[in-house]
């Protein structure tokens, strides 16, 4: 957990979005969502919790518990992603909702400038190889299930546009799994404190939607943001907000 006030860019924002009145916060992811049959109750749970609880949250970890899914499932993904114990990736925003009638995951991932979205920051971390040889073996898995889905190929990978890949492999895990999800991509415009040398912000919903897919071309299927996927039965909703 990291103190807000020594936060910036969009973490700084993310907790702010999530700080106050839990029917105000509610109604704000329900808003970042902005699709139907997808809502976000005063009664769920989610992480960060504002700036009291600056806490992100993680799936899999038993060190970083949460009850965004059940302990079986968090040793599930565990494995899935997994040899030996380390942590998984973190997520900006993740709150439980409802999606369809079901319960389910919106999951956020959000940047405040250009430099966010390249390879020298988006590279997977683990230095264990048996890690690094699981993962590379559960993305490759989530790239041959979503490429049967949309019928276009995809190119999730472990040594490139790692970030990108591991959020669809960790969102179709999770529909995989049984639990609805909302994947948002999040662009904060115009963050003013991120401005320094060779740093570019997104200007516009339209240049941050721009650059997403050309970030994401030849990785992720550009056709299916803002499209219902069917994962074995689950829904799973990729967003770029």
């Amino acid at each position: 957990m990291v103190l807000w006030d020594k936060t910036q860019g969009s973490q700084r924002r993310c907790i702010l979005m999530m700080d106050g009145e839990r029917g105000e916060v509610a109604d704000r992811l329900t808003k970042l969502a902005n699709a139907r049959e997808v809502r976000v109750s005063a009664s769920d749970s989610w992480m960060p919790k504002g700036k009291a609880d600056t806490a992100e949250a993680q799936f899999g970890n038993p060190t970083r518990p949460n009850n965004l899914a059940s302990s079986e499932l968090h040793q599930q993904l565990q494995n899935w992603w997994l040899r030996h114990s380390a942590t998984t990736p973190n997520w900006d925003i993740a709150s439980a909702c409802t999606v369809k009638g079901q319960p389910g995951l919106l999951l956020v991932e959000a940047k405040a400038h250009l430099k966010e979205l390249s390879p020298k920051s988006d590279q997977c971390g683990s230095a264990n190889l048996a890690n690094r040889e699981q993962i590379q073996l559960a993305i490759a898995a989530a790239n041959a299930a979503l490429q049967s889905v949309t019928g276009n190929p995809w190119g999730l990978s472990r040594d490139h546009q790692y970030q990108l890949s591991n959020r669809f492999a960790w969102a179709w895990k999770l529909a995989d799994s049984g639990i609805p999800v909302v994947l948002v991509y999040l662009g904060f415009l115009n963050a003013q404190d991120m401005i320094g040398a060779n740093t570019e912000l997104f200007q516009s919903a339209e240049h941050w939607a721009q650059s997403v897919k050309e970030y994401g071309k030849g990785v992720v299927d550009n056709s299916c943001w803002g499209q219902w996927l069917d994962i074995g039965g689950t829904p799973l909703l990729p967003l770029i907000r």
